[in-house]
């Protein structure tokens, strides 16, 4: 930031860091005139530095502080590191993103589409994840952000195959992304706006035949200001869409092999059919997701390929469908995926990583586009099971936090009956971000005590009761007693290792009912609702 023509210059830095339950990833472009970033700044910061090469990225921290010292810029891997590049970079508030881009916000992306510009996304998921503002509460939320090159289109996004995190040298952005010890929710905002067709329609015109040329009287109106005529010409070359087969079993499959316990946040992609008056969420991709969902409890396929998906159905829990995207004064269309991260992270770290987001006002003031209905909510949340972003008392609101399937395993999805998979509150996205937010504790204590015990140490034990019943006293898990949120048996030590299995009772948190009494005086009937609030 700039003031009084460049004579006060505000130099934005993160505070200390502090441990957040749940850290985001976003991953997209930083537009810039000549592609580089502010990577000076970034050198000269040791405490920013440090996170980065606690990742595995030491050499690129140290060959940024030989830049930086006045070393000349010709080595392989230079240009991208000093556009910072697939380099995952923590970032403690919008000032610090703007000081390392300052040019996101004003310079435009190579693709561009009708409804959406040719902003790029990154930044506005950035300053959607800052925009919670709770009074009375310190803020210590963290988000990393990744820029990749937008030269390298959908590729930059997507994971590789068979990819390891032992070389992080080698790794794309995704794989990246999931070095992030603390990281619990991913989002690809740019990616989503790579998913828009170029020229998907607003409100479609209708369109007119063409007249004959003739000769007309100078000032004779032919058409009206609501509808328009082209010529076959004219109309751009229809694109082909990016099939949803190439997208999510990547991701799927990279998640559930090399960090089960994220979450991966995508917003349905739009299209636009003929008896449509808004576009809609794609046919093709809910084709799609129901083919999976269909095979969930299915053997996996073998030689006879009776259920294809059923592999992928055993998956399906890491992906967090949302719908709609937004619009406001000033964004012509945007992606919700920053406005829900930050909340997710918001609501985790001051009330913990079981709640739902689900009722809770949501800042800013832009508006969900298309504008859903309450029916067509409660259709997409029950088929394919998406987030949906609804308009209540004039503020955005969640109406539920769903998945797909079931937030269990796939051998657990087996044992379970079709009416069992279809109960709602198996497909609670909150209780799948406090499963992964519990591994990640569960490893962090197993490292701590890793070189401390041996396996006759009663210490691991007590340690795990503890943290548990302490998970108990703050609600995390139901039960009168501590006896009946958990259990916890010691398996028989073999060769020196220490065991535990470990059963628990994942509470629904509600904060207060919503009472509801309806009364008609024509047909003398009264109804009451009851409905769970944040739960």
């Amino acid at each position: 930031m700039l003031l009084a023509d460049k004579r006060i210059e505000l130099d934005a830095r993160p505070t200390a860091r502090r441990l957040a339950p749940v850290e985001v990833v976003l991953i997209g472009h930083c537009p810039s005139l000549d592609g580089r970033a502010r990577w000076d700044r970034l050198a000269r910061d040791p405490a920013v530095l440090g996170e980065i090469a606690a990742l595995g990225f030491g050499a690129e921290v140290e060959r940024l502080r030989a830049l930086a010292a006045g070393a000349t810029a010709g080595e392989a891997g230079d240009q991208a590191l000093l556009s910072l590049y697939r380099l995952p970079i923590p970032i403690r508030s919008l000032g610090h993103f703007q000081v390392l881009f300052p040019e996101a916000f004003a310079v435009a992306c190579g693709y561009r589409s009708t409804l959406a510009g040719d902003a790029a996304w990154l930044p506005m998921a950035v300053q959607d994840f800052f925009a919670a503002d709770e009074r009375g509460f310190e803020d210590t939320r963290a988000l990393w952000v990744i820029r990749v090159p937008e030269a390298e289109g959908f590729a930059a996004f997507l994971p590789r195959p068979d990819a390891s995190l032992a070389e992080p040298a080698g790794l794309g952005a995704f794989e990246r992304a999931l070095l992030v010890e603390r990281a619990g929710i991913l989002a690809l905002p740019d990616l989503e706006r790579l998913l828009i067709p170029h020229a998907l329609p607003d409100l479609p015109r209708v369109r007119l035949a063409n007249p004959e040329p003739a000769f007309l009287p100078c000032g004779t109106e032919v058409d009206d200001t609501h509808r328009e005529r082209r010529r076959a010409g004219e109309r751009p070359p229809a694109e082909t869409p990016r099939v949803p087969t190439d997208i999510v079993p990547p991701i799927l499959r990279t998640l559930a092999r090399l960090r089960p316990d994220v979450q991966c946040l995508l917003t349905l992609p739009l299209d636009h059919q003929p008896q449509d008056e808004l576009p809609a969420p794609a046919r093709g991709f809910l084709a799609h997701v129901a083919r999976i969902v269909g095979d969930a409890g299915a053997e996996p396929a073998g030689e006879a390929d009776d259920a294809p998906h059923a592999e992928l159905a055993g998956k399906l829990r890491h992906l967090q469908l949302l719908w709609p995207y937004l619009r406001s004064a000033d964004r012509p269309l945007a992606p919700a995926c920053g406005l829900i991260a930050g909340m997710q992270a918001a609501v985790s770290l001051r009330y913990g990583a079981w709640r739902s987001i689900a009722g809770r006002p949501l800042p800013g003031k832009a508006l969900p586009w298309p504008p859903p209905t309450q029916q067509a909510a409660t259709a997409l949340r029950a088929t394919p099971g998406a987030t949906v972003v609804l308009t209540r008392a004039g503020r955005l609101q969640v109406d539920d936090e769903a998945l797909c399937v079931p937030c269990l395993p796939g051998a657990d999805l087996q044992r379970m009956t079709k009416a069992q998979r279809g109960l709602e509150h198996w497909r609670s996205a909150e209780v799948m971000r406090f499963m992964g937010w519990l591994r990640r504790e569960l490893q962090a204590l197993g490292e701590r005590l890793l070189f401390d015990t041996d396996p006759g140490d009663p210490r691991p034990e007590l340690a795990l009761r503890g943290f548990f019943g302490r998970l108990h006293e703050a609600g995390a898990l139901r039960g009168a007693q501590p006896e009946h949120a958990y259990r916890i048996r010691e398996l028989p030590a073999v060769d020196s290792a220490i065991a535990f299995e470990i059963e628990i009772a994942p509470a629904y948190p509600i904060d207060h009912l919503r009472l509801t009494f309806l009364h008609d005086r024509h047909a003398a009937v009264t109804e009451t609702r009851i409905e769970a609030i944040d739960g």
